[in-house]
């Protein structure tokens, strides 16, 4: 299967922005823990402290911990999110600027991805997993945090979108159990 697919900006938008909260989602919840489990900590401290027992300094000291996590996770996230969006704006305007279109080949041994500034062909045993989200089909490399091509239904029509999944989810799962034969 080969697509040649234009450059579409609000396309790139949403893939971009599910691709990051896909992959900061399940930390993001962690840490909202952080700060549901801070504030009774503080509050039952220091009703203890008011119930004139010291141990109420113990709990204070513990949901501040808590606080303090939550907050230095919450500032890592707010600069992760900031840095990934201006390169997303870069790569953005570069992909305007060009006015190219990208290229999406889809092989029995290998994968090809072409745009203005990237070409790569790429074996399907360097891929880990395929998702679906939202109507995008994420194709998941073997290396990185993340490192996905992202094709979206819209982009490519219905039809030959479940095709594509289809196919694509065939070559990994194959290429999954002749990883597990070749090591039994």
């Amino acid at each position: 299967m080969k697509f040649e697919l234009p450059f579409k900006e609000q396309i790139y938008n949403e893939q971009m922005t599910l691709n990051f909260n896909t992959a900061w989602n399940k930390n993001l919840k962690k840490n909202k823990k952080r700060l549901i489990w801070a504030i009774p900590m503080i509050l039952l401290g220091g009703l203890i402290i008011y119930g004139e027992n010291n141990l109420g300094f113990l709990f204070i000291a513990i949901g501040i911990h808590y606080l303090i996590n939550f907050y230095d996770y919450y500032s890592f996230y707010k600069k992760s999110k900031n840095t990934f969006f201006e390169l997303v704006e870069t790569e953005k305007n570069g992909q305007i600027k060009a006015k190219e279109n990208s290229f999406w080949e889809f092989n029995d041994d290998h994968f090809r991805y072409k745009d203005y500034k990237y070409e790569a062909k790429i074996k399907w045993e360097a891929f880990k997993s395929t998702r679906v989200i939202d109507k995008n089909l994420f194709i998941d490399l073997n290396v990185g945090n993340n490192s996905s091509y992202v094709i979206s239904e819209t982009e490519i029509g219905t039809d030959n979108f479940h095709k594509l999944t289809e196919f694509v989810r065939k070559k990994i799962a194959q290429k999954t159990s002749v990883q597990v034969e070749e090591t039994e």
